[in-house]
């Protein structure tokens, strides 16, 4: 097998972690960054977010790509949020006719796009694969086992991608239904803030067993309306993401959601991150297409009441705990 040259780009902890991971196993690997710093930390074997972790040899950090014909296949690590902004500044130099994975999760706020739509838009790659699942960063840098999910509609390539990505602790399983994948990344984001805001509040497991469960029901519910298959969100990139992202500490939008339920102004909250929780757009963005869809989203509807309207906490939780009473 010839040598395979991965292309990150984003230099977020994930992407560092991905980067650890495919160099770890013997092939190159370039992260593309937007500051010197975070080349230099690279290249000193570090990552600010992952404290402790000595990054594997020869990862290449660089400020712009020189020659894009070097790379087999690229990784956009980039925050949903972002994308736009990073393929306009970078279109000219980022490699086209390769086979692109989207490992970001959410969905662009001002125009409702999956990340993969937004490659596609700017001629990366016209079937983008997805890469998703329960993989906080910090652990699988640490070698802890994980398993995700590669999602792709294009056997051959989908097959070589996962033999590229897997490693002996770095698991990946291939799922032909991209679209689910996506959207179960994304849309389990916001089950997280719920979450988070429950437990913040003070309620036990049984409220957080109720709401992961009935969140599972609505973003599986969601996906299939968007052209998703449901079989996808009975897995790791739904059911699997969805669990360690609603229980783990390392969630970002479990902590965010956590500090809101406590009482913390979601602007003060905000403007102390340092890295990106997307479950605060992406709300926004899937609930007003639900409503479009005429889908009924009950969880994410009150996480946008109280995340975007500033609605009280209790009182969005309330809501929830005095709906008409259904059967399951």
């Amino acid at each position: 097998m010839s040598a395979r040259h991965a292309l990150i780009l984003g230099s977020g902890s994930f992407g560092a972690s991905l980067a650890h991971v495919i160099r770890g196993r013997g092939d190159q690997v370039t992260m593309v960054c937007r500051r010197e710093e975070r080349v230099e930390e690279i290249k000193s074997g570090r990552h600010g977010s992952l404290p402790g972790v000595e990054l594997a040899s020869g990862i290449e950090a660089v400020l712009s790509i020189d020659d894009p014909s070097l790379y087999s296949y690229g990784i956009s690590v980039v925050p949903t949020q972002r994308i736009r902004e990073v393929l306009v500044a970078r279109r000219e130099e980022l490699p086209n006719g390769i086979p692109w994975i989207s490992g970001s999760k959410g969905i662009e706020l001002q125009t409702g796009l999956r990340p993969t739509q937004l490659l596609q838009e700017f001629g990366l790659d016209e079937n983008p694969a997805v890469l998703s699942g329960p993989s906080h960063a910090e652990e699988v840098a640490r070698g802890v086992p994980t398993a995700v999910v590669l999602g792709s509609t294009h056997h051959g390539r989908g097959e070589w991608l996962q033999a590229a990505l897997s490693g002996e602790r770095f698991r990946v399983y291939l799922n032909r239904d991209p679209i689910g994948v996506e959207w179960a990344g994304a849309l389990k984001n916001v089950i997280a803030v719920a979450a988070g805001i429950a437990v913040g509040c003070g309620f036990g497991d049984n409220t957080l067993a109720a709401l992961i469960t009935r969140g599972a029901v609505e973003v599986a519910r969601f996906g299939v309306a968007v052209g998703g298959e449901r079989e996808t969100f009975n897995g790791l990139s739904g059911i699997g993401d969805l669990i360690v992202t609603c229980f783990s500490e390392h969630s970002r939008n479990r902590s965010v959601g956590f500090r809101i339920g406590r009482g913390e102004p979601i602007d003060d909250i905000l403007a102390g991150m340092t890295q990106v929780a997307e479950g605060i757009p992406t709300t926004k963005a899937v609930v007003d297409r639900a409503e479009e869809l005429g889908v009924e989203m009950p969880i994410a509807e009150e996480v946008r009441r109280i995340v975007h309207d500033r609605a009280d906490v209790r009182t969005g939780v309330q809501a929830l705990l005095s709906r008409s009473l259904k059967s399951e």
